[in-house]
């Protein structure tokens, strides 16, 4: 089984060891002994304050930069700009001054007093700006002594104009030259000076706010490599004291991986690596004990003890293997336990299966004499039937023979019946000659006897009429007689002719309705001889399968035989079976 190696190794503020079975880390009862979470948060803390003082510092030099800067920027370099300012505006004073006292224009007067008070204004408000850009007692010195020149400057130029206005401008001129021209190179003097100061003092602080630049990128940089430094040792030992546990439990679940649950952890700590490796030695425990009681069920099924059952505390997920256990070892004995009952319901129903198999080869013996028989006497209907379906076709032919024989017949009584029809026609128009001759018999008897009345009235003289009519009377009477005798003779006859008629049109029906029902005798025939045809098929057929089953019966003979020997052959594996199943506990 593989163990773990033996390793020891001592650190600073802890160690941990790996020996034999079990792996152990020491911690101090100290920072250590935190939560994690409560150790990440202050060291994330302290690494914030130190990352955060770097941008303190920085933040403060620049700001005193800034402000120095701004400093400059306002007290010396907007002042320069302002001073130069006054320095052109005081030499636009004097110049207007000394137009007042050339100029003789009334309207160039009037506008070069006005730019004058403008200017003046000008001038004023200049003061009072750089007066608040006087930073040194020198400056301010000078400063005033302008300010004093310019009050001094205001009263002689103030008198050269009123020289100028009221005339005397020779008075004016004089005193601009003297006065004013000394004034205003004092003044200039002094603004060029006060102007050289402010650069002077510029350029210092200038040198100065680099100097001080310098030194804020320099504590900057060393406030970044010692956060940086502590950051790094912060973050080394707080890894250290992460990693280290993290990897003992690496290398512990690799052994759990690798199948070796004979290996332990102890970190001795409070914290969650504490509680992490208690609940790795409670799962190694639970896994030990669970392997080793499903080891011991499945020794005792393998020796055939299918009674045993789980007696472990399983938890969680291993509930499912606890319940999977117990009903394998359930399924196997109640398959063990249906095995052997099947095994005893197939040896019973293999001794049925045998003395059926007996029965059906005996009766299958008989089936065969049956059918054999069977099979003679479907061969001599067939041999009948076929008697039969020829002595039909036969018929069939005599039949289809005597109905033509009997439509011919028919056909002659047609034509004696028009015969008869042209007979009766013609003793139809004889009559009527007849009673037309019988007409005039009676008319030439009328005529004879109106003949003899007018003989008789004539006298002698028609006495040889009187019988040549009485004699033509006689003559009409006798053809009259003759015409009745022979009208009743032709009566007679159409009577006769009549009777032939109704005789001959009865037996041409009766001929008819024999040529009819000779046609469906023959029809009849035609079937009876397709039926016995199709009987014979049939029969034919039949007489086939009766040889189709004997085959039948006769294989089923021969596999009710070899079912007994099957049955037998398997009443003796199920008593094996039997015997395999008794080294089994089963409930």
């Amino acid at each position: 089984m593989k163990k773990a190696q033996l390793t020891k190794k001592t650190k600073k503020n802890g160690e941990y060891k790996r020996s034999g079975r079990k792996i152990i880390l020491k911690s101090s009862k100290s920072f250590r002994d935190m939560p994690i979470k409560k150790r990440l948060l202050i060291s994330f803390i302290i690494i914030s304050i130190l990352s955060n003082m770097a941008g303190v510092v920085g933040l403060i030099f620049l700001q005193k930069t800034s402000s120095e800067y701004n400093t400059a920027l306002l007290k010396y370099g907007m002042s320069q700009g302002d001073i130069g300012k006054l320095g052109i505006e005081i030499e636009k004073t004097n110049t207007l001054v000394r137009d007042i006292l050339f100029i003789k224009d009334e309207s160039e007067l009037k506008s070069i007093k006005k730019e004058l008070v403008t200017s003046l204004d000008v001038i004023e408000g200049s003061l009072d700006s750089i007066g608040n850009y006087m930073v040194t007692s020198e400056e301010k010195d000078i400063f005033n002594r302008i300010r004093t020149n310019l009050a001094k400057y205001k009263q002689t130029r103030n008198q050269v104009v009123i020289y100028s206005l009221s005339g005397r401008k020779d008075d004016g001129l004089a005193l601009f030259r003297s006065e004013g021209t000394t004034i205003m190179n004092q003044i200039s003097s002094d603004i060029s000076l006060l102007l050289q100061k402010k650069i002077d003092n510029c350029n210092e602080l200038a040198d100065e706010l680099m100097i001080l630049k310098s030194i804020s990128i320099i504590c900057v940089i060393v406030a970044i490599i010692a956060s940086s430094a502590l950051v790094l040792v912060i973050s080394k030992n707080l890894t250290k004291e992460i990693s280290q546990p993290i990897d003992i439990m690496r290398k512990v679940a690799e052994e759990i991986a690798d199948g070796n649950l004979d290996v332990s952890v102890d970190i001795e700590s409070k914290d969650e690596f504490g509680m992490l490796a208690f609940a790795f030695s409670k799962m190694i425990n639970n896994l030990k004990a669970y392997i080793s009681e499903i080891s011991i069920i499945l020794g005792n099924i393998s020796r055939g003890d299918l009674i045993t059952s789980t007696n472990e505390d399983y938890k969680g997920n291993f509930i499912e293997i606890k319940q999977s256990l117990d009903n394998i070892v359930k399924s196997l004995s109640d398959v063990f336990t249906n095995i052997k009952t099947t095994s005893d319901n197939v040896n019973l129903n293999c001794e049925q299966v045998a003395n059926t198999a007996q029965i059906l080869s005996e009766r299958s013996v008989k089936q065969t004499d049956s059918v054999e028989k069977l099979s003679y006497y479907m061969n001599e209907i067939n041999e009948q039937v076929q008697s039969n379906a020829q002595n039909a076709k036969n018929t069939n032919d005599i039949t289809i023979s005597l109905g033509s024989d009997i439509e011919k017949c028919n056909m002659k009584m047609e034509e004696m019946l028009i015969s008869m029809g042209n007979i009766e026609s013609a003793s139809r128009d004889i009559n009527n000659i007849i009673n037309t001759i019988n007409n005039i018999a009676s008319q030439t008897e009328l005529l004879a006897l109106n003949a003899a009345i007018e003989a008789a009235r004539a006298g002698d003289a028609g006495k040889g009429f009187a019988v040549v009519a009485d004699q033509v009377r006689k003559l009409s009477g006798e053809s009259a007689n003759a015409v009745t005798q022979t009208s009743n003779l032709i009566k007679n006859c159409i009577e006769a002719v009549n009777g032939g008629k109704k005789l001959a049109e009865d037996t041409a029906m009766s001929l008819l309705e024999i040529v009819n029902n000779t046609k469906k005798a023959t029809e009849f025939v035609s079937e009876i001889d397709s039926a016995s045809e199709e009987q014979a098929t049939s029969i034919e057929q039949i007489n086939n399968d009766i040889i189709n089953i004997l085959e039948i019966i006769q294989e089923n003979s021969e596999t009710a035989k070899e079912s007994a020997c099957a049955s037998q052959d398997l009443t003796a594996q199920a008593e094996t079976l039997n015997k395999m199943i008794q080294r089994f506990k089963i409930e």
